[in-house]
């Protein structure tokens, strides 16, 4: 098996600034490929020197396509994209307001797609390249009160596996990434609703208290370079081994009227 750096050179990664995004792009360059790494403040990234800073704010870009052709020619091709920009709302859905269920739906399902489209194209007529969906074990494991960000990673998630039926044997390549709680600002960069019900605020202590036992982003861009360098499709989840292995084996087992009362003893919701 080839080593990754011998069979790709560039990638272009949304959301590279911190958490998962900053780890995966350290991560592709100790392996000696060169990273485009997007955000909305990208002069961090030329502070730092490590890879090259692309401005872009998905809720803003109107033109998807033809911005990831501009950057492609100007990089002189990429071998791989990775769809990792992301965020999710926390609140009861009926309490979200519409723009804001909109704002997700862009930049977690809408863009990843309008870029993936794009990025096969030349992949394919390259006749090389990898196409990563960074999705959560979210889709199958719904959080209570994440159902926006729990649809868009499930529509993701479905994506992927419907690319990778499409053309079976052949690059481009599509890793389906299922990452689950990682020690990461996400909680931090969560757009909370005010005025939480008990539930809600149960819920959210919940989720602070499993990201505090959560792995490091670095064991997730390890497990994800594992999957791009197998040079063929691939479904990986990541995280610790109750979230990765025996969570979803369960849920794949059991009725989900069950699942659902499993989630919500997880979560430390009442019955």
């Amino acid at each position: 098996m080839p080593k990754l750096g011998e069979v790709y050179s560039k990638a272009l990664i949304t959301g590279a600034g911190s958490g998962l995004g900053k780890a995966f792009s350290e991560a592709l360059i100790d392996n000696g490929i060169a990273v485009w790494g997007t955000s909305r403040n990208p002069e961090t990234f030329e502070k730092e020197g490590i890879l090259t800073g692309v401005e872009l704010d998905l809720n803003k870009e109107r033109d998807l396509p033809a911005w990831f052709e501009h950057w492609d020619d100007q990089a002189g091709g990429f071998d791989i994209l990775i769809n990792n920009a992301g965020y999710g709302s926390f609140a009861d859905f009926a309490d979200l307001p519409s723009q804001e269920l909109e704002n997700q739906i862009q930049i977690l399902l809408q863009s990843p797609l309008l870029l993936a489209q794009t990025a096969v194209r030349r992949f394919r007529e390259r006749k090389k390249g990898c196409v990563v969906n960074v999705s959560s074990v979210a889709g199958e494991l719904w959080i209570p009160y994440f159902s926006i960000y729990n649809a868009a990673k499930a529509g993701l998630s479905v994506f992927s596996q419907s690319l990778m039926s499409e053309n079976p044997d052949s690059s481009p390549w599509v890793v389906d990434f299922r990452p689950a709680d990682y020690k990461t600002n996400f909680n931090r960069n969560t757009k909370i609703a005010p005025n939480q019900s008990t539930s809600v605020a149960a819920v959210w202590n919940r989720l602070v208290e499993l990201l505090g036992k959560a792995p490091v982003p670095e064991k997730a861009a390890h497990d994800l370079l594992s999957a791009i360098g197998k040079f063929s499709h691939c479904t990986c989840y990541s995280g610790s081994f109750f979230q990765t292995k025996i969570a979803p084996l369960t849920s794949r087992l059991f009725p989900k009227s069950l699942k659902r009362a499993i989630l919500r003893h997880y979560f430390r919701l009442p019955p």
